[in-house]
Protein backbone atom coordinates (compact mmCIF):
# COMPACT_ATOMS: atom_id res chain seq x y z
CA UNK A 1 0.00 0.00 0.00
CA UNK A 2 1.66 3.60 -1.23
CA UNK A 3 1.32 6.07 1.97
CA UNK A 4 0.65 9.43 0.49
CA UNK A 5 2.12 12.06 2.89
CA UNK A 6 1.47 15.01 0.79
CA UNK A 7 -2.37 17.42 0.69
CA UNK A 8 -3.34 20.25 -0.62
CA UNK A 9 -6.15 22.25 -0.14
CA UNK A 10 -7.64 25.19 -1.74
CA UNK A 11 -8.82 27.81 -0.10
CA UNK A 12 -9.30 32.08 -0.37
CA UNK A 13 -6.56 34.57 1.47
CA UNK A 14 -6.70 38.27 2.38
CA UNK A 15 -3.54 38.59 0.70
CA UNK A 16 -4.46 37.55 -2.74
CA UNK A 17 -7.03 38.43 -5.19
CA UNK A 18 -8.26 34.85 -6.59
CA UNK A 19 -7.91 31.44 -4.95
CA UNK A 20 -4.36 29.75 -3.52
CA UNK A 21 -3.36 26.32 -2.83
CA UNK A 22 -1.02 25.25 -0.06
CA UNK A 23 0.74 21.95 -0.49
CA UNK A 24 1.33 19.85 2.87
CA UNK A 25 3.89 17.30 3.79
CA UNK A 26 3.34 15.13 6.73
CA UNK A 27 0.94 18.10 7.71
CA UNK A 28 3.49 20.62 7.49
CA UNK A 29 3.01 23.72 4.84
CA UNK A 30 5.54 23.30 2.25
CA UNK A 31 4.14 25.66 -0.68
CA UNK A 32 1.47 27.54 -1.59
CA UNK A 33 0.18 28.16 -5.49
CA UNK A 34 -1.00 31.38 -6.92
CA UNK A 35 -2.78 31.89 -10.16
CA UNK A 36 -2.86 35.65 -10.20
CA UNK A 37 -1.07 35.71 -13.25
CA UNK A 38 -3.18 32.94 -15.12
CA UNK A 39 -2.77 29.36 -15.49
CA UNK A 40 0.53 29.42 -17.50
CA UNK A 41 2.07 31.90 -14.91
CA UNK A 42 1.39 30.77 -11.34
CA UNK A 43 3.93 31.04 -9.04
CA UNK A 44 4.76 28.89 -6.25
CA UNK A 45 6.51 29.56 -2.56
CA UNK A 46 8.41 27.38 -1.24
CA UNK A 47 8.56 27.41 2.44
CA UNK A 48 11.17 26.07 4.19
CA UNK A 49 10.71 23.52 6.90
CA UNK A 50 10.25 24.37 10.81
CA UNK A 51 11.98 21.51 12.36
CA UNK A 52 14.73 20.23 9.93
CA UNK A 53 17.36 21.49 8.03
CA UNK A 54 15.37 20.54 4.72
CA UNK A 55 12.42 18.69 2.90
CA UNK A 56 12.92 15.28 1.69
CA UNK A 57 10.70 13.44 -0.19
CA UNK A 58 10.27 11.72 -3.47
CA UNK A 59 10.11 14.26 -6.72
CA UNK A 60 7.44 12.17 -8.34
CA UNK A 61 4.85 12.86 -5.61
CA UNK A 62 5.92 16.29 -5.40
CA UNK A 63 5.18 16.51 -8.96
CA UNK A 64 2.22 14.90 -8.37
CA UNK A 65 0.42 16.94 -5.66
CA UNK A 66 2.00 20.27 -7.58
CA UNK A 67 -0.05 19.09 -10.90
CA UNK A 68 -3.40 17.81 -9.09
CA UNK A 69 -3.57 21.76 -6.73
CA UNK A 70 -2.52 23.67 -9.85
CA UNK A 71 -5.30 22.22 -11.78
CA UNK A 72 -7.94 21.85 -9.17
CA UNK A 73 -7.28 25.85 -8.35
CA UNK A 74 -7.78 26.54 -11.98
CA UNK A 75 -11.01 24.96 -11.50
CA UNK A 76 -12.33 26.69 -9.36
CA UNK A 77 -10.50 29.91 -10.34
CA UNK A 78 -13.02 33.37 -9.55
CA UNK A 79 -14.52 34.31 -12.97
CA UNK A 80 -16.61 37.28 -13.28
CA UNK A 81 -19.94 35.09 -13.35
CA UNK A 82 -19.03 33.45 -10.17
CA UNK A 83 -17.07 35.94 -8.55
Amino acid sequence: MKEINFEYNVASDIDFEDLIADIGFETKLVALLTQEEGFNNMRIRIYPPKDKEFWDFKLDEFEDIIYRAKNRLWELRKTHENS
